[in-house]
């Protein structure tokens, strides 16, 4: 295996761009099969599903499942108090769960199975050779998994406002006394009965109807569920802008016309 600290050029069967879990599954497989591989990532190790997106979500889930069974116990003749959800603990609970899983993604397992990890930011050079930070890598087939990112919706106001996505809203210790979901897919709607099971109270705002790409009778299920937790759901509205008020945030929002202020 080629020395990752080495500043030689490389060449390589296969060149992986990401360490996502497409990268990283793409980079395991080739190595195995015996091929020469490369893998280059540029931030950390596991991409988005580790740290930003199915673990830390999935985490936080399983937290507020387990506070929904306390308050939903009496239907099962069991008597029990109302939870008290200490949301620092939460946090610690959540990061715990991507630092256990983190070494199965890491760097020395992957050096381990015989790729050449290599971190740094890649640049193509040519239709067969890419540079990382000043190495001159080339390969017989690259594969681009670099994966996406969340972009900020373009509101008026909204850039000024200390405003969350799905890749920093887990870095929160205190729960939000009022947290508004603009987007109701998928990950806006797990966040939203997350976040409502811990205790906040929440609204989702979708400017068409929420999970639109999936199956309308299983949204529908969703919509219901959501509903009877206390999420606020507005479908076919739209952001209008987001304003600094009374020490908060406002959200003015609006559909068929009328303008309604959400903080």
């Amino acid at each position: 295996m080629t020395d990752p600290s080495s500043a030689d050029p490389l060449h390589v069967d296969i060149c992986v761009i990401g360490a996502g879990a497409a990268g990283l599954s793409v980079a395991a497989g080739c190595a195995q099969l015996g091929a020469r591989t490369v893998l280059i990532e540029r931030g950390t190790m596991g991409g988005d599903c580790l740290n930003t997106g199915c673990v830390p979500s999935k985490a936080m889930l399983a937290a507020g499942h387990a506070a929904e069974i306390v308050r939903t116990a009496g239907r099962f003749g069991v008597t029990a108090s109302a939870p008290e959800v200490d949301f620092a603990a939460v946090h610690r609970h959540v990061h715990g769960v991507i630092a256990a899983i983190a070494p199965i993604d890491s760097v020395e397992r992957f050096r381990a199975l015989g790729v050449n990890v290599i971190q740094g930011s890649a640049r193509f050079t040519g239709p067969d050779a890419l540079d990382v930070d000043g190495r001159r890598i080339t390969a017989k087939r690259f594969v681009v998994a670099t994966g996406s990112k969340a972009v900020a919706p373009l509101v008026p106001g909204l850039a000024e406002a200390p405003y969350r996505t799905n890749e920093t809203i887990f870095d929160l210790t205190a729960c939000p006394d009022h947290l508004l979901v603009m987007g109701g897919g998928p990950i806006g709607c797990e966040l939203a009965q997350a976040h409502r099971r811990l205790g906040a109270k929440v609204t989702i705002v979708e400017m068409f109807n929420i999970l639109g790409r999936d199956d309308p009778e299983a949204a529908d299920v969703v919509r219901r569920q959501l509903k009877a937790e206390g999420i606020g759901i507005l479908e076919g509205t739209r952001a209008e802008r987001v304003e600094a008020r009374d020490g908060g945030i406002a959200l003015t929002v609006s559909r068929d016309g009328e303008e309604t202020v959400l903080t």
